[in-house]
């Protein structure tokens, strides 16, 4: 690692010795390609590839789904892109829901309209901006994407994006090649889950339907309707008055819970079948108690292995599906599954014996997974570090260079921790969501003085780290202590079933902060969010014109919010802003350093 100096830019501090820039003046081309015509069949029966946007997914593209002749390239005027060339997404039909989308050309190729292609100078290289793009995608699309209904770029807006990078060419490739390795890692983890699955699928077809008997068996099978084996019961119906916090998942039919309720209506190890919705008949599996209520059940008996009935139905997914009745409101009720026919041992054993093969197959699947995801947050982090100059990869240091892992992982624990108490705190308050869990976590991490690696914006919402936030998020849906959920008034922290089980790592990593952080949850626990907003960016104009070491006024703090913030900051007026401030110093909640 080096030592260096860090100087203040829009997307954080960076080293002195990094440049900032706007994208024009480092990258070139900034061009598009176009649609050879639909009605000469011919163009689409040669050998050159050509890029849709649609494609275009944070990857390496090496083929393509359509391929033109030479004739349509020049008849269209279309320019080969040399291997390397990067592309984004940026307008286009083709391109609602992938706008903004990029990748790297792994082969020469040629590309619609709607794929801007950007290619390196002496001063960037791609495989740098590649990566560094997909780091801050959402920011970028936030300032700088047009339109309403479907958001998109134009070359020249691309053109201004601002971008922060190490002079040294050598420098970027290295920082390109330590995430290409590790992107390497996770394709191969993707591509290995993928194979398994087929073979899970595979042994699920000879398994499940006697086609490949295991040896130590020779008992019959048969054929009979699911109806005569199990009992199929419809769940409960809740109204949504009578959801209880609590931590019992309510089961509607939905792939995800529809929320909590503090009783259970089916034990562990429970089949639930979809009701009604788009999901009609979509087969899940639950090993904890569950309320079933818009869904059909099945749980275990004494002449069954329910695990084994599981799979069987998984198997036949598709089949039940087609079940469904109804219209625009499609269906399936006990009485439309129980004829449906399945092949069954009579000898329970070798069901257990069948189910816990494909449960050892799935078990690694998800082992996988769980691997895969370690690594996809890995590199996240690793493009924090890296991508901000905070981690310094040099010629003379490669080879002792390793992946910040511990120090990533720790650190984006620990920020979950500490967000699951605020959520643990506040859930049950009608005020607490999304936007003021992101101001009481700024607060928290710097009137406490802890470093939970976050990185704000002065965004509309600012202070903001969108990026943390959806880290955050995903941390406590992993951990099952709560779920953001969005609602009709915007996101809402509900609890999971292992709510309260962050306590202990709450108790070891932030004992020592709890008088100012209990001070920070007891003020703001029932005010309004829009007064966490006014002290959070209040607190964050005062911190930075405290950086500066220049004597500053009031008038100045307030000047900065309304002036060189965001415009939507000018809502609230400026009289609100002084007397929140004048709050602030006599309540004690001012930026360290304060002498005034």
């Amino acid at each position: 690692m080096v030592e260096t100096k860090f100087k203040q830019t829009e997307f954080g501090v960076i080293p002195e010795g990094w440049r900032e820039s706007r994208l024009s003046d480092v990258l070139k081309d900034f061009t598009t390609g176009a649609t050879p015509y639909r009605g000469i069949k011919d163009f689409y029966s040669g050998l050159i590839p050509w890029v849709s946007s649609g494609e275009l997914n944070y990857n390496l593209i090496k083929d393509t789904n359509e391929h033109i002749t030479e004739v349509a390239r020049q008849k269209t005027n279309l320019k080969l892109y040399p291997a390397g060339t990067f592309l984004m997404a940026i307008t286009g039909l083709e391109a609602e829901g992938t706008r903004g989308k990029c990748a790297i050309l792994g082969t020469s190729a040629t590309t619609n309209q709607s794929c801007l292609a950007l290619s390196s100078t002496d001063k960037m290289i791609v495989e740098y901006w590649f990566y560094f793009y997909q780091y801050w995608s959402d920011w970028y699309a936030f300032r700088f994407s047009q339109g309403t209904k479907q958001q998109s770029y134009k070359a020249d807006i691309v053109r201004k994006f601002p971008v922060i990078f190490p002079s040294d060419i050598k420098e970027q490739q290295r920082i390109a090649e330590a995430l290409s390795n590790i992107d390497q890692l996770i394709s191969s983890l993707s591509k290995t889950i993928e194979k398994k699955r087929l073979i899970k699928q595979g042994a699920m077809q000879q398994l499940l339907t006697g086609k490949k008997r295991l040896r130590e068996f020779d008992g019959e099978w048969v054929e009979s309707e699911i109806g005569t084996i199990v009992s199929i019961q419809r769940g409960s119906m809740l109204k949504s008055s009578e959801y209880q916090f609590g931590n019992i998942p309510v089961i509607a039919g939905g792939i995800t819970p529809a929320g909590f309720h503090n009783v259970a209506n089916r034990n562990g190890r429970t089949i639930t079948i979809s009701a009604s919705g788009a999901n009609a008949g979509y087969i899940s599996y639950y090993k904890e108690p569950i309320f079933a209520t818009d869904c059909s059940t099945i749980s275990e008996g004494n002449d069954y292995f329910i695990d084994f009935i599981y799979y069987v139905l998984l198997l036949k997914q598709n089949d039940i599906f087609r079940l469904q009745t109804g219209g625009a409101q499609p269906h399936i009720h006990p009485k439309d599954i129980a004829p449906l026919k399945i092949n069954i041992p009579c000898l329970y054993e070798e069901q257990v014996a069948i189910a816990n093969i494909l449960t050892t197959m799935n078990n690694e699947i998800e082992s996988l997974e769980e691997e895969r995801e370690k690594y996809i947050r890995l590199k996240e982090g690793m493009m924090q570090k890296l991508l901000t100059g905070q981690i310094r990869l040099v010629e003379a240091e490669m080879k002792q260079q390793t992946p910040p892992k511990a120090k990533t992982a720790n650190v984006y624990f620990r920020r979950s921790v500490l967000a699951a108490e605020i959520a643990d705190r506040l859930c049950e308050e009608p005020t607490f969501g999304h936007v003021k869990m992101e101001k009481l976590i700024f607060l928290t991490e710097h009137l406490c003085h802890i470093d939970i690696d976050s990185h704000y914006h002065r965004d509309a919402a600012g202070p903001y780290d969108n990026r943390a936030l959806r880290s955050i998020d995903s941390q406590l849906k992993k951990q099952k202590w709560f779920e953001a959920k969005k609602m009709d008034k915007g996101y809402r922290y509900i609890p999971m079933q292992n709510r309260g089980g962050h306590k202990k790592y709450f108790d070891k990593h932030y004992a020592d902060v709890m008088p100012m952080f209990e001070k920070i949850i007891d003020t703001f626990k029932s005010s309004p969010t829009e007064q966490c907003e006014i002290v959070a960016t209040l607190y964050s104009a005062w911190d930075d014109l405290l950086q500066s070491h220049q004597p500053f006024t009031d008038d100045d703090i307030l000047n900065e919010v309304l002036n060189n913030w965001h415009e939507s900051k000018k809502r609230i007026s400026r009289n609100r802003w002084q007397k929140e401030l004048d709050w602030m110093r006599d309540n004690g909640f001012v930026p360290q350093n304060e002498n005034r």
